[in-house]
């Protein structure tokens, strides 16, 4: 048991409240509908910006690694450009962190999309691994960055503040299921370029030019969403606070572990990028594209169950132990998978990992935000995120380098291993950490 005091400042009032797990949960329900009035509908575009901008992830991810190895480049180059992609995307979230108190999420949520639709643009103009890594640092091409980055970080902020304790959870599973629906639709998409290719004869540099063009209309749409959130999803702060310290915070250490411990997790998870997969399934078992984004898309009609139930799951047994005992199936099956032998076996315990995979999502989430007090919030989003971010910078390029070698399963041990590492290490640093809303 710790305690804090807060000020909380809404059009009326100010409030000051010592901490403890009841007040706690009084305090969030009245400060998390503040001032504008309006958080269904800033909650309803949060969850519109998140399916449009996994739309498009989910998109390029079944087309990238294909692409670019089609334009010239090697297995090593192109985690390089995937790498450089995330030491961006790190860059960026670091940035957005420190300065969330003076940048609204708003504009920040705006010009991220802005720049990732015109980052797009070098993939038609160049074939030169440089300036696509330029490109690449800028625009997030990894495809399997929905799980971090700063429009995540935005995201989870925005959300809370528009939410209480008791719809918390549910909000943030609304989240990952319009981000599994998007990244559907997006692999779904990639059936434009099979009809381009084997009905109309084109080439598939120019087929997979189409779907890099829809790729950027997405973003310039997804920009265009976000413009009217109102300042009801923008985090509250102490007059005078500008920038965000997470080392100054009274949460640090539970901020600190939980940043670190997630870095181990993504670490592992930046070795198994969906563009990875696909590469994997066309040159292990000759599937093509269309199959291997039927196989995604099926994936993800079960990503949605699993986050459905993963609220309902969590009011059972807890948050932390559905993230945890959940991704253990998961990370066991993706073990599994890298010793399948035929594409049939190993379609079928992708799918099944998918029934598991995406539950700890929301849960993880809800949790880390229901750890600190909500003016603490910011920094806990962002350097959780920030970890992430950290883990997953060299693990791209780490399986650019392994795969080019004779130890091509190796990343999915790899993954599997250090997830099942990370979870076992945050249930036993966490396990007795009583939350408000499970306290009683």
């Amino acid at each position: 048991m710790f305690s804090y005091l807060k000020s909380s400042k809404d059009k009326t009032t100010q409030i000051s409240i010592a901490f403890n797990p009841s007040l706690y949960m009084v305090s969030t329900k009245i400060t998390s509908h503040s001032a504008g009035g309006r958080p269904t509908i800033d909650a309803f575009i949060v969850y519109a910006g998140r399916g449009l901008r996994d739309m498009g992830r989910g998109l390029i991810a079944v087309i990238l690694a294909i692409y670019l190895s089609q334009i010239g480049l090697s297995i090593p180059q192109i985690g390089l450009v995937l790498g450089a992609s995330l030491v961006g995307g790190f860059v960026l979230s670091l940035i957005v962190m420190f300065t969330a108190n003076v940048i609204s999420n708003r504009i920040w949520l705006v010009a991220i999309a802005l720049i990732t639709a015109l980052s797009i643009l070098m993939l038609f103009f160049t074939e030169n691994v440089w300036l696509i890594g330029v490109a690449s640092f800028f625009g997030s091409y990894a495809g399997s960055g929905m799980h971090w980055g700063p429009s995540l970080q935005l995201e989870q902020s925005s959300l809370t503040q528009v939410t209480n304790f008791q719809t918390r959870t549910r909000a943030f599973s609304n989240l990952s299921m319009s981000s599994a629906a998007g990244r559907a639709i997006g692999s779904g998409l990639v059936a434009i370029a099979t009809y381009l290719i084997t009905v109309r004869g084109w080439e598939l540099i120019d087929a997979y030019q189409v779907l890099l063009a829809i790729y950027l209309v997405i973003n310039l749409v997804n920009a265009i969403t976000y413009l009217p959130l109102s300042s009801a999803a923008e985090p509250k702060v102490h007059a005078g606070q500008i920038l965000v310290n997470p080392f100054r915070t009274r949460s640090r250490r539970s901020i600190i572990k939980i940043s670190g411990l997630f870095g181990v997790d993504s670490f592992a998870g930046g070795m198994i990028f969906d563009s990875f997969f696909a590469l994997w399934m066309l040159e292990k078992y000759g599937m093509n594209e269309g199959v291997i984004a039927a196989v995604l898309i099926a994936t993800q009609a079960l990503n949605l169950v699993s986050i459905w139930l993963a609220p309902l799951l969590a009011k059972r047994i807890g948050l932390l132990n559905t993230f945890v005992w959940t991704q253990v199936v998961s990370n066991v099956c993706l073990i599994l998978f890298a010793f399948s032998t035929t594409g049939s076996i190993a379609v079928a315990i992708w799918m099944i990992r998918g029934l598991f995979d995406e539950m700890d999502v929301p849960t993880r989430q809800s949790y880390m935000m229901a750890l600190v007090p909500p003016e603490e919030r910011t920094a806990m989003a962002g350097s959780a995120n920030l970890g992430r971010g950290l883990g997953r910078v060299p693990s791209s390029t780490l399986t650019g380098f392994l795969w080019a070698g004779a130890y091509t399963v190796a990343p999915w041990l790899i993954g599997g291993g250090l997830k099942l590492a990370y979870n076992f290490a945050i249930f036993f640093s966490f396990r007795n950490v009583k939350i408000p809303e499970e306290s009683e």
